[in-house]
């Protein structure tokens, strides 16, 4: 059931005294390679090589692999080195070849050395190809025997992930024709996070070093052997596109782990430029953020900052893997990349934020997505590897380039948010442009993963972008500073407005109430905001009389207040005048000042007598011993000139108690959403003013809240 028998040998490799016969002998390796880019590959991974497996490359027996392809093939994929390093290989020449006479001698011996690396490494480790192994699905422990029932096997070439692999064996032969050099051992990687367990011939062998490095046993005869591994593949690292569960290396331990320390830390030096970018990218997130709380009407730079830390967690999710290896935790990894993807997102919502419009309802689809793969990520990391691995294939592999077409999409976010570029003004007109570069770069980014099927996450992309995105996010950085200090300077200026604003309110507010004879007035005023639209004044008129007036302002700030000055000044004029025509008096007033909005407005008369006297201008009807009073309403004051208010007459009886209420009372709404409405008014009418404001506040006030209540005494009312 394997392919053709690949035979690890361990004799000596023959010496030759001449540059050609050594030529000779590497030729089967270098005809494999481009020549130059295995010089500097081999070079550099020499360099990261301790002393002691260095000098094991070029001296004592040797493993080397006989009829089949060399593991120079897979070291392609090592990271490209920067120079060689002369002074490491200038030991093994003679003390005179370096001298100017013998440049002709010296070149050929430092071509020889240069072809001969690749061939010492390729002496000492060895790849087991995927044509000698076989997988078969499922768990079974007598599968780690040293011969096993073939049927139901087959070949590992043709492997591929899918929902039921969670548990898998694979088994791979090699043979041995000689006792192994020093420290054989078994070295396993993967493409993807599994937990495996190594039998060699039915034997368990023990990870005793990092890497997956399994020393194999002492004693083991040359000959055919099986190894035999459990895997268990719990998920799909997020990120990442399936393959394969295993691919074994057989070479000495601690040049195994060497290799495997010079891998890692020459792809994490590769990354330091434009990751390094990043974590600057991701410090200035954390400072918008801050900039945010102490000013929560900078939604550009809250949005901006959830930005630049998500592009910064995706690169520390990377970083953290090549530092921490397998001790990297995986429910951090699932939660730093859920997070990341949060990045197109803040995208749309920074762009239109800038611009000061309402995100369009069809860009929540890049929300709805973001919240798709936040779930499929981090979910599958509490489920068993049965219901996990499916879970994780279905998002992070199935759904993954839909996903990334959205993402696509959502760098459109400041072509529609800027549009029409024509009205904006000049300095917003530089950071749409701006914007428009940044969505292009992240476009061109989504472009290469999704059409072009580019790794653009370990490549020179991630180089430009980096620096790109950084350029750009300290330019828009600068204009929300800008802007921030623009809003600084008004959030001063209104201060003051609203200062003066609540200078004049006291003095409109009156400090104590006017009353008539048996009559009793309370209130309670409680605005919403430092300045209130709201205003009320109680009188005693002449002739025993008790005046009640009770009006609500539209808008907010100065404006509000001197609106409501304005119209106690023309009330203290109406003293000889019925409630109809006080309404009239004030709607002229209003009309004639040049004030826009308008103002409701209740005006009640309690003569001595005991009969009220009331008329209305929009305002909420009063309510007596906790009925709602029911009279006609007219419009507004402000709304129409000469408008004329309908007037009615209501006798009281001693003790009645008459409760009026702002807009404010009724419109209260709790954190549900659910107003407080007219049935809960009338079901507290009958306390007194302070309870019923406390009421209101404590159910949610939303808007200014006054509340008066007049009460008549028994013998208030005159036959």
């Amino acid at each position: 059931m394997y392919g053709p028998l690949q035979v690890i040998s361990s004799r000596p490799q023959l010496q030759r005294s001449t540059a050609s016969s050594r030529i000779i002998a590497l030729n089967r390796c270098s005809r494999q390679t481009q020549e130059q880019s295995q010089v500097t590959r081999f070079s550099a991974m020499k360099r990261s090589l301790p002393p002691e497996a260095a000098a094991g490359s070029f001296a004592a027996p040797s493993l080397h692999i006989e009829e089949t392809a060399s593991v120079a093939q897979e070291v392609e994929n090592w990271p490209r080195a920067r120079s060689c390093d002369y002074d490491s290989i200038q030991s093994f020449f003679p003390a005179n070849c370096c001298n100017p006479a013998r440049s002709w001698t010296v070149r050929i011996y430092v071509l020889v050395l240069f072809l001969a690396v690749p061939g010492a490494l390729r002496a000492q480790v060895g790849r087991v190809p995927d044509s000698q192994c076989v997988y078969r699905l499922g768990d079974n422990p007598a599968w780690a025997a040293a011969s096993v029932d073939p049927g139901g096997w087959q070949p590992y070439t043709a492997y591929r992930m899918t929902g039921d692999a969670w548990v898998l064996w694979v088994r791979c032969q090699f043979a041995i024709d000689s006792p192994v050099v020093q420290h054989p051992s078994l070295s396993v990687g993967s493409d993807g996070p599994v937990s495996q367990q190594a039998f060699v011939d039915g034997r368990p062998v023990a990870s005793s070093i990092a890497f997956r490095i399994y020393p194999l046993p002492e004693d083991l005869a040359p000959g055919p052997h099986v190894v035999a591994l459990r895997i268990v593949q719990r998920r799909l690292a997020p990120g990442l596109t399936p393959g394969r569960p295993a691919f074994l290396y057989l070479a000495g331990a601690p040049l195994a782990q060497a290799m495997a320390q010079a891998s890692r830390g020459m792809s994490l030096k590769e990354t330091v430029p434009a990751y390094s970018c990043f974590l600057v990218i991701g410090a200035a997130g954390l400072f918008l953020l801050g900039l945010f709380l102490f000013d929560r009407s900078q939604k550009a730079a809250f949005w901006l900052g959830i930005y630049c830390v998500a592009v910064c967690l995706t690169r520390i999710n990377v970083m953290g893997h090549y530092l921490l290896w397998e001790k990297y935790s995986n429910w951090i990894q699932a939660l730093f990349f859920g997070f990341s993807m949060f990045e197109s997102w803040a995208l749309v919502r920074v762009n239109f934020a800038l611009a000061r419009r309402r995100v369009p309802a069809v860009y929540w689809v890049v929300f709805a997505a973001w919240v798709f793969l936040f779930v499929g990520s981090i979910v599958p990391v509490f489920l068993p590897p049965r219901l996990a691995l499916p879970l994780s294939l279905f998002v992070q592999y199935t759904c993954f380039k839909p996903i990334w077409w959205i993402w696509g999409f959502a760098c459109t976010a400041p072509f529609v948010a800027f549009w029409p570029w024509n009205r904006m003004r000049g300095r917003l007109r530089i950071v749409a442009a701006l914007c428009a570069v940044w969505a292009t770069i992240e476009g061109w980014f989504q472009l290469q993963q999704v059409v072009l099927n580019r790794n653009t996450w370990f490549n020179q992309v991630q180089n430009w972008v980096s620096l790109a995105v950084a350029a750009l996010v300290v330019a828009i950085l600068g204009y929300v500073f800008h802007e921030q200090r623009i809003a600084a300077d008004e959030r001063a200026e209104l201060r003051g407005e609203l200062a003066a604003a609540r200078q004049v309110q006291h003095l409109l507010i009156p400090g104590k109430m006017q009353m008539a004879p048996g009559v009793t007035v309370s209130s309670a005023f409680l605005p919403a905001h430092e300045v209130g639209g709201d205003f009320y004044l109680c009188r005693a008129l002449p002739g025993g009389a008790q005046r009640v007036i009770l009006g609500d302002v539209s808008g907010k700030g100065a404006a509000a207040a001197l609106t409501s000055a304005l119209l106690l000044g023309a009330a203290d004029r109406c003293d000889d005048l019925r409630p109809a025509l006080v309404l009239k008096e004030l709607n002229a007033a209003l009309r004639n000042s040049g004030i826009s909005g308008f103002t409701t407005c209740l005006c009640a008369d309690l003569q001595f007598s005991g009969v009220l006297v009331i008329a209305n201008a929009g305002q909420l009807p009063p309510y007596r011993n906790g009925t709602e009073i029911e009279i006609p309403a007219s419009l507004p004051l402000g709304v129409e000139a000469g408008a004329e208010y309908a007037e009615s007459t209501l006798p009281l009886a001693p003790g009645d108690r008459l409760t009026f209420i702002s807009d404010g009372v009724v419109e209260a709404r709790n954190t549900l959403g659910e107003l407080f409405g007219f049935e809960r008014t009338r079901q507290i009418s009958s306390q007194t003013a302070q309870q019923i404001a406390n009421e209101a506040v404590a159910f949610g006030q939303q808007d200014d809240i006054t509340v008066l209540t007049v009460s008549l005494a028994p013998s208030a009312v005159m036959a």
